[in-house]
């Protein structure tokens, strides 16, 4: 008997012949980013909050220059721009000179906005579907997926 991928019956998938190909990778791997993106979602309602707001949040923490943060979030920086702002509405972040040049505006989270993003981080923690895994499953997959993301764009 052939088996299939427990999300898409009757798929073809990996068998105790075949090894998973790269196509049964990337399904897998949008299926687990689904859930996760899912749980974000319903996370950051609870503090009235998008997904991508809350992604927002969470990195104005490592970075500040609008430049780096579309860069890491994958998106223009003019939608940054109006992001922080919505946060800064919110209170959750404001907007400080930058130390190196007083022309230029950093966003940086409020005390508030860092008690949102642990308070979502502790969430993904408790009830993502990685939490399951070991600790060194997690490392690996966390190497491997920083392996991937290295890989160019053709």
């Amino acid at each position: 008997m052939k088996a299939t991928s427990p999300t898409a019956p009757g798929a073809p998938g990996p068998t105790a012949h075949r090894a998973p190909s790269t196509r049964d990778a990337g399904e897998a791997l949008l299926r687990v980013a689904h859930r996760v993106e899912g749980l974000l979602s319903e996370l950051a309602g609870e503090h009235g909050l998008t997904a991508f707001q809350a992604r927002t949040l969470r990195a104005l923490h490592d970075v500040s220059s609008q430049g780096a943060l579309a860069r890491q979030l994958g998106c223009t920086a003019s939608r940054i721009s109006v992001v922080t702002r919505e946060l800064e509405e919110r209170g959750l972040v404001r907007k400080i000179s930058s130390i190196s040049d007083r022309r230029m505006r950093m966003a940086r989270p409020t005390p508030e906005g860092t008690r949102v993003v642990e308070a979502i981080g502790a969430g993904l923690t408790a009830r993502s579907p990685l939490s399951a895994l070991p600790e060194d499953r997690i490392t690996a997959l966390y190497h491997l997926m920083a392996e991937v993301e290295a890989v160019p764009e053709t």
